[in-house]
Parts: structure tokens; C-alpha cells; sequence
């Protein structure tokens, strides 16, 4: 074959590439397409008569694997002609193999992991199809010009059939086989090993056993493992178990490798993002955003795992904050009750009641506070009785003495107070949430960075349980410094009830209700939409219990509604579990505020976003996943009176899963 000649009268050879025992690959153009295309033009001497059933059965197990993003695919065979036995037309890679890449030595880390991940994947199909690749090495990963991964020449491959296991043919590049291909007796774990040398060779840019071909083999055999100190530290346990000589004690399938990988490339995204966030504070969001953005891309992370990773460690950050803060809180109120102490010792009722008044303030700024104020009082009021009993003109006359603006703070104490045992409000509307609501702040990539985990703690226990169980599970996990003082009620309504105090718990759990109404719509002024529909939702929990079910149902309502702006902003995200499971909590909280149509609109909603996550699970080989998404879209489908083409499209797909798993 010459360089531009016609083959086939279709394709003309622009360059030689590379040839081996098997046969050479041009570089070529498809004439009719101007497509540019690798041909690898099979060598008849290779393939001898009785050898071509053997070619013939790895062609067509291959077909199964070509379309393969990280194999390099095969766009036809076509017949040979001269000495030539066979021409398979590749795509052409536009860019170079992994050996070239090494040599320049400008690789990085992240680049190792995701060639590695890359790598991982190709061989999770491929075995998959039941072929072992047998020639693993640096010249046989091309490369992208975005360092994406592509195996190539599947040339020397192994089909296993169902009665065999292992392969016992001695062939390959001796200097990456594992050491049981010396024996003969060797499996898929050969391909592993093959490409934990490689991606050895790709982080330190040398190979880990040094000297001559017989000498390498006794290192690997023993696992001597040279240069480890070259590996960073997280990526150096990964190359000790990957290169292990004992097989049972190597990572057993590519899976577990690819796991493994993708869990060192997590782990840096989490270092550096946890930087950019640190170094962000005076700095304005969209450009934290856009620098998570960019650290994600060179991560090759999917937006929804880089997201959850964001919103931890932004969660991280507001916790330390908020804990410095109410720290040196705690310590101001513990000095103005010392304060007060000292003036009670010395009689002086002005001061004793200024600096109650100071320590009251956290109270009526913040009500988180309100346990450590009186719990601080009581102390006081316990080591030292008041001097006098007062009247009510006696306390009348204190009043009088503090400064207008001190009695309105305690004016506004008490109107605090007040708001507590009921609040009257209508049920919030669609039109009422678009003019609360700031929707440029609600669109914004990185809005839900302060969004903890406590709203996903009790979306498993929506069913018919009763309002104090679910009260007593969303209390067994304090995410936030709100929550501590709700647990605090919650509590003491325990107390009554067992107790047998059927007034005072009733009353207490009107006062969660009333608090965490309140807490509500100071979220809604923070922009805080999932702490808004947490809070009215148990809300809704505190009085049902209450046995007050027309203000539960008006706090369902407003919960169902915070949970379809949060569902449709985590759609906007492609967070598509997340969105789904916010649409079944407003459909909950509609079904109990008894608005039969919402609630099915939302369900309907959540079949959708399920169908969505279920289609990404099996484009990612996550069949189980998958298949798990599209029976919860069926379990929800059963109550929908026009079911959505997503709970069709579940089904059909079920029943397909089912056929093929009979016959």
C-alpha cells in the first residue's frame, strides 16, 4: 500500500502510522465524506486458515463494544485485497497516545486519575462482552486533544466462551504483562494490572521495576515496588494494591478500580474547591461560581456530585461561623448575668434589671439564644432570691426607670411573646411566592450553598406515621442552631405527655408549630427556599399534634409550594433525584392540605425527574440503578389518574428488563 493510493475506491492513504506483527495503520480519507479515518490493514500472513475462526469470532464480539466512548471505535471492516487480508476502518484520534504524552512529562495528577477513569471504563465494557484486551501498554491509549482516554488495538484480544475462564497463551508486551502470565492461567485482573503500571508510569514518569526483561519479571513476581516515593501519598496505596503480586489481593474488577480513582479525583475537587470557597469570602459569588465551574471541568466531575461536594463544604463553613459566633454570644450573655449577679449582691435594682435587659436582647434578636438566657436566669434567680417580693407598682415603677428605647425592646419582647401562640396567616400563593421571592438570588448556580442535610433526613418517612414520630426522627439530627432549640420544645412536650399532662403538651406542640412558622418566614427573607419548606412542613407536623389541623393545613400548603420552586431550581440544576424527591414532599404536603390536584401535578412532576435520573444511570452502565428509578416511577404512577408518558415509557422498559431475564 502507497500513500495516496485509492482503496477500495473510496479511501485514499494520507500517512503511515505505525505497523506491528499484525498489521499497519494509515491515517486516510473517506472520499465520498471527507471524514478522516485510521485503517488498520490486516497482514494475511498473521492470519493463517486456521486461525481465521478466531478473527472472525473477535470481530464480531467486538461490534458490541465499538461504540464505546472510551474505546476506539470501528466504523467498518471491509475485505483486503494484495497481502492483505482485511481493512478495519477506526476513527482517527486527533491527538497523541499516552507513551508521547509521558515522555513530555506534562501530566498532572488530575490528568493521570481521569485517563485512569477513562481506561477503567473501556475495560468495564469490554469485559463486560467477556474480552480480555491482553495488550495494555502507553502506545495503546490515545489520547484526545482534551485528554480524553480511548483504548485501542483489541488486535491480540481474548473472547472467553462460557466454559472457559482463564487464558493460558503467553502473549502481549512482556513489559507490562502481569506476573501470572508467565505461568499461563490469567483473567480480566491481567488488564488491571496492565494498567496500574501504566498510569505507575504516567504519575512518576518512570517504570516501578527497573532492569532487564528476566530481571523486571523477578520484581514483579516478589513486588518490589520501586520510586513509590515519587507517588503522592493518596495515589501511592492505590498503586501498591494495584500492582500487588498476589492476584486475590489486586483491585478484582474494573469497577473497584474505576471506584477507587474516582474517589482520590473527589477527594482532590473537595481540596481545591475547599480553597477557592476559603478564599472567596470578599469576593463576589459569580465569581466563586465561575471558579467551581472551571475546577469541576478539570476535574471531569458531573455537575450534580460536584454540587453536593459544593453545598458540604459551604454547609462546613456556615457551621464554624456560626459556631465562633454563638460562641462569643454565649460568652457576652454569661457576662451580663454576672453583671446582673454582682448588682443583686449589691442591691441596685437599676443595674440588675439593665443588665437583664442587655442579656434579653439576644433573646428577642435571635431566639436561638432563649434556652441559654433562661437557663442563665434561673441560675441567677436560684443563687440569689430576690431581696424583696415585687408588686405590680413596684414593677411598674422599674418599667418607668429604663430608657424609651429599653422599654421598647421589652415592648417587643413581650409582642414576641404573643406571636407565639398563633399566627394568623392565609395559606401562601404561586403569585405570593413570585413577589416574596427574589428570583434572580433563587436561580443563581450556588444559591442552596448553606443547604444542609437535614432536609433529606426524614423524606424516607413520608407514609402514614404519626405527626410525633415524625416529629421525633427529624429531631434526631441538629443540622442547624435553630433546630437545637425546637429540640428543646419538642422535649419538653415529652415531658407532659408522659406526664400524662394533656394541656401542657398540647401546648407545647402548638409552640413548636408557632416557632417553626416563624423561623419560616424569616428564611423566606434570607432567601433560604429548603429551610422554608423544612420549616413549614414541620410546622405542619407540630400542629397536627397540636390537634390543631386547620393551621397545620395552611402550613402544608405554604411547605408544598417552597418544595415545587425548590424541585424546579434543582431541575434547573439536572440534580434530577433531588428534584424528584422535593416534587413527592410537596405532593405530601398537598395531599394533607387536601388539594387532590396539586398533589397530583407533583407527583406527576417527580415521575418525570425520576425517568430522567433512571436514563442517566443506564447511559452510565448502572442498569440495577436504573431499573430501581423506573419501579419507584410505577410505585408512584399507580395513584395517578392520567399518568404521564414517563410512568408509560417505565413501564415498557420494565416489562423489557423482564423478557429478557426470562428467556
Amino acid at each position: 500500500m502507497k500513500i495516496n493510493e485509492l482503496i477500495l475506491g473510496k479511501y485514499r492513504l494520507l500517512e503511515y502510522l505505525s505497523s506491528g506483527s499484525f498489521s499497519s495503520v494509515f491515517r486516510a480519507r473517506e472520499e465520498m465524506t471527507n471524514r478522516i479515518v485510521a485503517i488498520k490493514a490486516l497482514s494475511k500472513d498473521a492470519y493463517p486458515a486456521d486461525r481465521m475462526r478466531y478473527l472472525l469470532t473477535e470481530l464480531q464480539a467486538m461490534s458490541d463494544i465499538w461504540g464505546h466512548p472510551n474505546i476506539v471505535s470501528i466504523h467498518t471492516v471491509e475485505p483486503g485485497q494484495d497481502n492483505y487480508l482485511a481493512w478495519i476502518v477506526m476513527e482517527y484520534i486527533e491527538g497523541t497516545n499516552l507513551h508521547q504524552l509521558v515522555q513530555q512529562g506534562d501530566l498532572t495528577l488530575t490528568d493521570v486519575l481521569n485517563i485512569g477513569i477513562d481506561i477503567c471504563n473501556g475495560l468495564k465494557a469490554a469485559h463486560a462482552q467477556n474480552i480480555l484486551h491482553r495488550d495494555i501498554k502507553p502506545q495503546n491509549i490515545l489520547l484526545t486533544s482534551k485528554k480524553e482516554a480511548k483504548i485501542a488495538d483489541f488486535s491480540i484480544a481474548r473472547i472467553f466462551g462460557e466454559s472457559t475462564e482463564f487464558a493460558v497463551t503467553m502473549t502481549g508486551t512482556r513489559r507490562y504483562m502481569a506476573p501470572e502470565q508467565n505461568y499461563g492461567a490469567y483473567d480480566y485482573r491481567a488488564d488491571l494490572y496492565a494498567t496500574g503500571l501504566v498510569l505507575y508510569e504516567a504519575m512518576t514518569k518512570q517504570f516501578p521495576f527497573s532492569g532487564e526483561a528476566d530481571e523486571i519479571d523477578r520484581k514483579k513476581a516478589s513486588g518490589e515496588i520501586e520510586n513509590l516515593e515519587r507517588c503522592p501519598e493518596e495515589f501511592r496505596n492505590f498503586s501498591i494494591k494495584a500492582l500487588h503480586r498476589e492476584v486475590n489481593k489486586r483491585f478484582q474488577t474494573a469497577q473497584e478500580m474505576y471506584n477507587e480513582l474516582d474517589r482520590i479525583r473527589r477527594w482532590q475537587y473537595e481540596q481545591q474547591a475547599s480553597v477557592l470557597i476559603a478564599e472567596s469570602v470578599d469576593s463576589p459569588e459569580t465569581e466563586l461560581a465561575s471558579a467551581l465551574e472551571r475546577c469541576r471541568k478539570t476535574f471531569r466531575l458531573h455537575i450534580d456530585i460536584a454540587e453536593q461536594i459544593n453545598q458540604n463544604l459551604f454547609f462546613e463553613m456556615r457551621s464554624k461561623v456560626e459556631k465562633e459566633n454563638r460562641e462569643r454570644v454565649q460568652i457576652r450573655i454569661k457576662q451580663h448575668y454576672t453583671d446582673a449577679l454582682e448588682f443583686v449582691r449589691n442591691q441596685d435594682i437599676d443595674g440588675t434589671l439593665r443588665e437583664l435587659h442587655k442579656a434579653h436582647n439576644f433573646y428577642f434578636q435571635d431566639a436561638e439564644f432563649a434556652t441559654q438566657a433562661e437557663l442563665l436566669f434561673k441560675e441567677l434567680t436560684t443563687i440569689v432570691p430576690a431581696p424583696n417580693t415585687l408588686t405590680v407598682n413596684d414593677i411598674a415603677e422599674l418599667i418607668e426607670k429604663l430608657s424609651e428605647s429599653d422599654k421598647r425592646n421589652l415592648l417587643n419582647g413581650f409582642s414576641l411573646s404573643e406571636e407565639l401562640l398563633e399566627p394568623e396567616e392565609q395559606p401562601i400563593s404561586e403569585e405570593q411566592f413570585e413577589d416574596e421571592f427574589d428570583q434572580d438570588e433563587y436561580v443563581k448556580p450556588y444559591l442552596s450553598k448553606q443547604r444542609g442535610q437535614s432536609s433529606g433526613d426524614y423524606r424516607v418517612l413520608m407514609e402514614e406515621a404519626s405527626p410525633e414520630f415524625l416529629l421525633d426522627k427529624v429531631h434526631e439530627d441538629i443540622q442547624y442552631q435553630h433546630e437545637e432549640e425546637a429540640a428543646y420544645i419538642y422535649q419538653q412536650a415529652q415531658i407532659y405527655m408522659q406526664q400524662e399532662n394533656t394541656r401542657q403538651y398540647l401546648n407545647q406542640y402548638k409552640r413548636l408549630g408557632a416557632f417553626y412558622h416563624r423561623h419560616a418566614r424569616r428564611f423566606i427573607k434570607m432567601n433560604e427556599v429548603e429551610l422554608v419548606a423544612n420549616c413549614y412542613t414541620r410546622a405542619r407536623f407540630a400542629y397536627t399534634a397540636s390537634k390543631n389541623l386547620r393551621t397545620a393545613r395552611k402550613n402544608a400548603r405554604n411547605g408544598a409550594v417552597y418544595y415545587v420552586h425548590l424541585a424546579r431550581q434543582l431541575e434547573m440544576q439536572r440534580s434530577w433525584t433531588e428534584a424528584g424527591k422535593s416534587y413527592i414532599l410537596a405532593a405530601d404536603n398537598y395531599r394533607f392540605a387536601q388539594l387532590e390536584m396539586e398533589e397530583e401535578k407533583c407527583e406527576s412532576s417527580a415521575t418525570v425527574c425520576y425517568f430522567n435520573a433512571a436514563e442517566s444511570a443506564h447511559l452510565n452502565g448502572d442498569f440495577q440503578t436504573a431499573y430501581d428509578y423506573y419501579m419507584r416511577i410505577l410505585s408512584i404512577g399507580e395513584n395517578l389518574q392520567n399518568p404521564p408518558r414517563s410512568v408509560i415509557e417505565a413501564q415498557k422498559l420494565v416489562e423489557e428488563i423482564w423478557d429478557e431475564n426470562a428467556d
